[in-house]
This record gives structure tokens, C-alpha cells and sequence, in this order.
């Protein structure tokens, strides 16, 4: 038999020769048609997503604003307590557990 390295290269050199392009086929033109076609639809339903989204969130930033502010008194409100003489030791205690906990878990 034929060294393998030279047989590789004939197929090669044969593959090429005869496969140079894809054949005039009515079938391909209309798939690849088909395929440009919902490439394009694709791209069109992605950017009126992407501006309704932005119309949504311009509707409704009112709202988010008015919904930040109450989280940011909830929050304010929430972690007033920490600042007196029982809240520090509250977190102390929790600091102390955690570190605890943390331990244990590693052994």
C-alpha cells in the first residue's frame, strides 16, 4: 500500500478539485433565502424589543425613583439602631457567632 502522508494528499487534492463550489440548486437559493430573510426578521424583533424596553423603563421610572427613595428610608430607618450602645452589642454578638459558625464548618 501507498505511504498514508501521500494517499492524504491525493484525497485532498481530488476533494478539492471537485468540490470547488456549491451546484446551482433552486432548493439552496431558497433556503439560503429563507435564512436571510429570518435573519433579518430576527434583527428587527430584537431592536423593537430593545427600544420597548427602554419606552418601559422611561414609563416607569417614576415609579423606580419613587420606590428607591422608600427603600432608601427603609434602610436608613432599619440601620439606625446599629448606631446606639445595644445595637453595637447585638452586632458584636453576631460577629462572635459567625466566626463561630465559620470554625465549626471548617473541621
Amino acid at each position: 500500500m501507498s505511504d498514508p502522508d501521500d494517499f492524504d494528499s491525493l484525497l485532498k487534492q481530488r476533494f478539492e478539485r471537485e468540490h470547488q463550489h456549491v451546484p446551482a440548486d433552486p432548493f439552496v437559493a431558497a433556503t439560503i433565502q429563507r435564512i436571510r430573510i429570518e435573519r433579518r426578521q430576527a434583527a428587527g424583533w430584537r431592536t423593537a424589543l430593545y427600544a420597548a424596553a427602554l419606552v418601559a423603563a422611561v414609563i416607569a421610572s417614576p415609579w423606580m425613583i419613587a420606590g428607591a427613595a422608600r427603600l432608601n428610608a427603609l434602610l436608613e430607618s432599619s440601620l439606625a439602631w446599629t448606631t446606639g450602645f445595644p445595637g453595637a452589642w447585638v452586632l458584636g454578638a453576631l460577629a462572635v457567632a459567625a466566626l463561630l459558625i465559620s470554625r465549626v464548618r471548617s473541621r
